[in-house]
């Protein structure tokens, strides 16, 4: 199951009444640095890990002739139990939404503001320890959420941070959009031999470095030379990426395990379909015959005749979810319909694959830039800490 990338113990133990393993694995991916979580279990997937896992063993168990537990109703994994426990089960929930609400905020306090509005309460209080926490009690969350515990982004410093860097990257985008393209070209002035026309040349239109506040960094060249390769051109578009990632890897991984389950349905059918078919002629004379003649064909053509049966009653039980405006679809409409799916699934996994990519590089410097970022900041609040400092020392020598 974890195909190599993942280190992994298992233990089987018969230190109890029933025989039982333990299966630990490591989160983190050997050769791609991304978590489990991210790459397999993560956001609405219909079948969880910890399900095949399951499936896995009972298999293996039942090649053995050893006994299986028949699941009562749908269980949870015991990460995901934990986190209920412990009252961590929104943050991914609250990261998803803050995340959101920052793109479309113009400052902290218009984020406060679009956070009640959008559904998240929040308790500020800049002067206390714990400054920042959240709460979605629309959606049954009960206990307050701390800011902090959400992780090093989401810190009202980081989130504030985090909107101008995103209002300078698109006030960025937005100057070049809004730039108009004349429709006819401007025609040259005439020049005459008497006396020659002075042009004045154009004044050069000053451009924005989106990389400006991490170019003293260590590195900083590569750095951004790594994240442009990527897609990546200034700090606002690398931070706005950066708390998307996880929410848009997860919406695309539930697409394609939704896509391939509908794939699998669709193509499982038409292999009923087909079976039926060649297995049609058999059946019917079967049907054709009775008495102890029917007895005989059926003894000579058992698994023809069931597995007829049991494609026809696959088929009829699961074409109903297939029609259109209540009319049986044809084989060649069901793999018409395969085939638009399939092309939907590429090309969904082509934009993961891409999203995964680009994440594997910006998760590799994300802590770099927010620390070089965060150190910058402190000086320049120092600095101006200290100008003001001489300012009020020189209004005071002033009046002596």
């Amino acid at each position: 199951m974890l195909k190599g990338d993942y280190q992994y113990v298992l233990a089987v133990h018969t230190d109890k009444n029933h025989l039982h393993c333990h299966i630990i694995f490591n989160n983190t991916n050997l050769y791609n640095g991304l978590s489990f979580t991210t790459e397999h279990n993560q956001g609405k997937v219909s079948e969880r890990s910890w399900a095949k896992l399951r499936e896995i063993s009972d298999e293996i168990c039942q090649e053995h002739g050893l006994s299986v537990i028949e699941p009562k109703g749908k269980g949870v994994s015991h990460f995901e139990r934990d986190m209920q426990i412990q009252g961590k089960s929104w943050k991914d929930k609250l990261r998803a939404k803050i995340a959101e609400v920052a793109f479309y905020s113009k400052n902290f306090t218009d984020f406060l503001q679009r956070c009640t509005e959008c559904g998240i309460e929040y308790v500020y209080k800049p002067n206390n320890k714990v400054k920042l926490k959240f709460r979605l009690k629309d959606e049954g969350q009960q206990k307050f959420t701390r800011a902090d515990t959400l992780g090093a982004d989401y810190t009202p410093e980081r989130i504030a941070e985090q909107i101008e860097h995103i209002q300078k990257a698109l006030a960025f985008t937005n100057r070049f959009a809004e730039k108009k393209i004349p429709e006819k070209p401007i025609a040259p002035p005439i020049m005459t031999t008497t006396e020659p026309t002075k042009i004045k040349a154009p004044e050069k239109e000053k451009i924005i470095d989106g990389w400006a506040s991490i170019r003293g960094m260590n590195n900083s060249a590569q750095i951004i030379a790594e994240l442009e390769s990527v897609g990546i051109h200034s700090v606002g578009e690398f931070t706005y990426f950066n708390m998307q990632a996880s929410k848009n890897i997860s919406d695309i991984s539930a697409k394609l395990t939704a896509l391939k389950k509908q794939i699998g349905s669709i193509d499982t059918l038409i292999s009923k379909i087909k079976q039926r078919a060649v297995l049609l002629a058999t059946y019917k004379e079967y049907q054709g015959l009775s008495g102890l003649n029917q007895k005989r064909f059926k003894k000579k053509n058992t698994d023809a005749i069931d597995s007829y049966e049991q494609a026809d009653k696959y088929i009829k039980e699961r074409i109903k979810a297939h029609k259109v405006d209540g009319k049986t679809p044809t084989v060649a409409e069901l793999k018409e319909r395969s085939s638009t799916l399939k092309g939907e699934y590429n090309s969904n996994l082509k934009e993961l694959q891409a999203l995964e990519k680009k994440h594997s590089v910006t998760s590799r410097y994300s802590r770099t830039v927010r620390n070089y970022i965060t150190q910058q900041t402190n000086k320049r609040a120092t600095e101006q800490s200290r100008q003001r400092r001489l300012s009020q020392q020189k209004r005071k020598d002033t009046l002596e």
